[in-house]
């Protein structure tokens, strides 16, 4: 009896850590993509993130890379559409 009820609880928590994550929790971004991201919001173009967070460009390209990569969208449209909750 105790055997099958810590299976019950084990296939629950299972359960419950899936469902959680399918209904879209957030990925994790790091710091640098996280910034990156911002200044994408902001209307900022990638030369100007370079320089405002002293990056090369293709460090930028890089973190914008990565970024659609973990949110799921193909490109920065997209991504300023699911950033603000309206088309742009």
């Amino acid at each position: 009896m105790g055997l099958a009820l810590l299976v019950l609880f084990l296939g629950l928590a299972m359960w419950f850590q899936y469902s959680k994550r399918k209904k879209g929790a957030t990925p994790q971004l790091s710091k640098q993509e996280t910034l990156v991201h911002g200044l994408i919001v902001q209307g900022k173009s990638n030369k100007e993130i370079a320089n405002e967070l002293f990056i090369s460009l293709s460090t930028v390209k890089s973190h914008i890379t990565s970024i659609y990569g973990k949110l799921n969208v193909t490109g920065r449209q997209e991504l300023l559409k699911n950033s603000t909750g309206t088309s742009t």
